[in-house]
Parts: structure tokens; C-alpha cells; sequence
């Protein structure tokens, strides 16, 4: 297994990205970064949803992150299992960049299944960033504050699939108080799977892709 280094960037260092300090008392104080840091400064887009995704659901979230990264966008997500991993994978697929945000210590994998998938996006030129310092595991609100960061990073965040009540609704309202581009993949019916993505659609917080 190939070991990559663990850099911190404080929020006063050149290469901190300004993106971060953009959203002002959000920003956090360190960043511990691993991997390809030139991806800090390119274009991104978030490619998020649930966990608990079905089959049209994790297809939606790779064909997105496929058709961005076509079009030279890095794909940022949060390395999750369901949607996250399906939009890293379609960055991967296509040789393009992707950021991964997570929740623990870079000397951790959360979750354990993922461990494959976050060397695959290290061996492949990608990033892996978390504002929390090595040995910290994840719990549900360091999961949110992750949720903030893949909102700041992008310009655009499009949600793929998920239910009513999810952690990546947290992700579109951080988006929506950072005034980024927010958009929801649309199904042909509704059901409990995306019925987060219609409510978005509905209530005019999201545009249809």
C-alpha cells in the first residue's frame, strides 16, 4: 500500500484555498490534506446523495460525476458508501480529478469499506482533505461539518438521490448559505428513495438536471 504524506495548510498560508475563506466564520482554522493539491485550485462540482441509494439512484451519481468530469470539472464528494462512492468512481472512470471530504483523521478510513476506493483516489492524482486532525474518528457532527466543506469547495452541488430526511440535505442548505449553483437529478416518479430531490425541486431551492 502506497503511504502518501499528510499535509496541513492553516487558513493563513498561501495555498489555503480561498474558496474556504470565502464562507467567513465557517472557514475552518486547518485543513489536513493528502494527495494531488493542485486540484484545490480547478473548478469543482459536488456530486452528493444517500448512503442507502438504490440502482437508479447510484447510477444518476456516477453518470453526473461522468458527464463533469468530461467537461474538465473535478468531482467532490464525501467518500460515503451509495451516491459518494458512485461519484468518486465516475471521476476515476472518466481519468478525471476528484476530492475527497471526510470526516476523520487522514489516518483513518471512514467507512472501512472504502478504504480500496480512497488509495484508488490517491494512486490516481485525486485528493483526500478533512479539517480534522490525524486520530479523530468520525461521529454524526464532524459528518456535517464535512457536509459545509464539499459545499465551499464546488461551484456547483447537485444531489443525485435522497429521501425526505438525509445528512445530504445538510450539504444543499450549507450550499444554498454559500450562494452556490444547487441542483437535484429528477425522476420519473417519486418515491421514498427521492423524495428529498422532489421536495428540493418543488419548493424552488434546487434546479432539475
Amino acid at each position: 500500500m502506497t503511504q502518501h504524506d499528510i499535509i496541513s495548510i492553516h487558513k493563513d498560508d498561501a495555498e489555503f484555498p480561498g474558496c474556504l475563506r470565502a464562507i467567513g466564520e465557517d472557514c475552518p482554522d486547518i485543513i489536513y490534506c493528502m494527495g494531488n493539491l493542485k486540484l484545490l485550485k480547478e473548478k469543482a462540482v459536488a456530486v452528493i446523495g444517500a448512503r442507502a441509494c438504490n440502482r437508479r439512484g447510484y447510477n444518476k451519481a456516477y453518470n453526473i460525476a461522468v458527464d463533469y468530469s468530461k467537461q474538465g470539472f473535478v468531482i467532490v464528494s464525501g467518500l460515503a458508501l451509495g451516491c459518494d462512492t458512485a461519484a468518486h468512481r465516475g471521476a476515476l472512470d472518466t481519468n478525471g480529478g476528484t476530492i475527497a471530504v471526510v470526516a476523520t483523521g487522514l489516518d483513518l478510513v471512514h467507512p472501512k469499506e472504502n478504504t480500496a476506493l480512497q488509495q484508488e483516489i490517491l494512486e490516481k492524482g485525486g485528493l483526500i482533505i478533512s479539517e480534522q486532525p490525524p486520530g479523530v474518528k468520525a461521529n454524526p457532527t464532524h459528518l456535517i461539518a464535512r457536509n459545509r466543506l464539499q459545499a465551499a469547495l464546488s461551484e456547483t452541488v447537485i444531489l443525485a438521490q435522497c429521501p425526505a430526511h438525509s445528512g445530504s440535505l445538510h450539504t444543499m442548505r450549507f450550499a444554498r448559505q454559500y450562494h452556490k449553483h444547487c441542483l437535484a437529478a429528477i425522476f420519473p416518479n417519486r418515491n421514498e428513495a427521492n423524495a428529498g430531490n422532489f421536495n428540493l425541486i418543488e419548493e424552488g431551492l434546487a434546479g432539475e438536471i
